[in-house]
């Protein structure tokens, strides 16, 4: 697995850098059609008439309950835990409409995490779709795209905290981060957070990306009426199977492992309300 993993990264680093690079968005003004690689430049007209988007509205919980980072939960092996920090890519959807045709609308992506509700996925073509596919991560071209390329607004942009490892000066061995869960986990089980009694879950790189495949979705859309469609987020999905007083820190490489079991698990972390 992790050999076939390594082919292709190394099959796709060396077409990185003669991949024709552009606009992308067949909406926008200066659209290329042969761009195979948006580098963030497209322009659009102050207001766009008949262009629909995709909008999520999300519901952040842990298990049943709702999320707040003022909180305290227990993860599956009853450890109580406390977050500081939660976030994750997603995006590059996908629409199979009702002749089970593919569809790659567009290339955004968002920053999910709990102080939002609200995000834009982007332009979808007219037409009926009976099921969406998401990518929870970055895909393996992207990953490697120089994030100054993007607008200050754009998911993808350097961000604050970083979400993004930029390894050596080429971009061929920078990554996005994935998935980031910090916070606090009672180890030792005296109902307090001591000294040292933390999480911190980095991940990144290639072949750790989450297919989102087949969420049922039924969207019949319409030139200039934008979708929505409601997404609860269980937080508490990241950690199913894994015991936070002892399995609480990875940056992806000093534990692999543990960065593919975080990884998994983020199929199961949307659901369709």
């Amino acid at each position: 697995m992790r050999k076939s993993i390594l082919l292709t990264l190394l099959i796709a680093i060396t077409f990185i850098s003669c991949r024709k690079k552009g606009c992308t968005d067949p909406y926008a003004n200066n659209y290329n059609s042969t761009a195979q690689v948006d580098n963030g430049t497209c322009l659009y007209d102050s207001i766009i008439p008949n262009i629909a988007s995709l909008i999520i509205n999300t519901s952040h919980v842990f298990e049943n309950k709702s999320f707040s980072f003022d909180s305290i939960y227990q993860d599956n092996f009853g450890n109580q835990i406390q977050f500081s920090r939660a976030t994750f890519y997603l995006g590059k959807p996908k629409y199979i409409n009702t002749s089970q045709s593919t569809i790659d609308s567009n290339n955004n992506y968002v920053l999910i995490d709990p102080t939002n509700t609200s995000y834009n996925l982007g332009a979808v073509i007219p037409g009926i779709y009976q099921e969406l596919d998401l990518l929870m991560g970055v895909d393996l071209i992207t990953n490697h795209l120089d994030p100054a390329i993007y607008d200050s607004d754009n998911a993808l942009s350097y961000q604050s905290p970083s979400m993004h490892w930029q390894m050596g000066s080429s971009a061929q061995n920078w990554s996005y981060l994935f998935i980031v869960l910090e916070g606090l986990v009672d180890k030792n089980g005296n109902n307090n957070f001591d000294a040292g009694e933390s999480f911190v879950f980095h991940i990144g790189n290639d072949g750790l990306t989450s297919e989102i495949n087949d969420i049922i979705v039924n969207l019949i859309v319409q030139e200039g009426e934008n979708e929505i469609l409601e997404f609860k987020v269980d937080w508490s999905r990241f950690f199913d199977g894994i015991d936070l007083s002892t399995n609480n820190f990875t940056h992806t490489a000093d534990n692999p492992t543990l960065a593919d079991a975080i990884s998994n698990n983020g199929v199961n972390v949307l659901q369709v309300q």
